[in-house]
């Protein structure tokens, strides 16, 4: 009987590369902040600070096959945000267990990865005292 080697390639993920390729990055260890970024912007929220989310249909739909039929949105201590997407569904474990580092958005889909959320568009609104949402 022959051992087996243990020292040789493992078939498993590494925990140092990202799970997803597309416009959601899930990595294994918990970020402090998750990263939004946009053509024209990046900023980070603490993962603390997320209060509540609620995940429904994008009521800026058009119907058209460009116009993303989803819409998560990220209530924080100070700031809301809305991504605008396809499979957003997606996002919700990795989101409740801390792993989401950055959210990109990407306007036109291009190559959709199967099985992954693809962010087209992301809102940004402030939160205040008088408006508590």
């Amino acid at each position: 009987m022959k051992a087996e080697k243990s020292h040789g390639p493992s078939s498993r993920p590494s925990p140092d590369k990202p799970q997803f390729n597309g416009s959601v990055e899930i990595i294994p260890l918990c970020p402090t902040f998750i990263e939004f970024i946009t053509t024209h912007r990046l900023w980070g929220l603490r993962q603390d600070q997320l209060e509540y989310f609620i995940l429904g249909e994008n009521p800026e739909q058009d119907g058209t096959a460009n116009s993303p039929t989803d819409m998560l949105m990220l209530t924080f201590e100070t700031q809301i945000i809305c991504l605008f997407g396809w499979r957003l569904e997606l996002m919700l474990d990795p989101l409740m267990q801390g792993r989401v580092k950055r959210v990109h958005a990407e306007e036109y889909p291009g190559t959709l990865i199967v099985d992954e959320p693809w962010v087209s568009k992301i809102k940004k609104v402030p939160r205040y005292k008088d408006n508590p949402l």
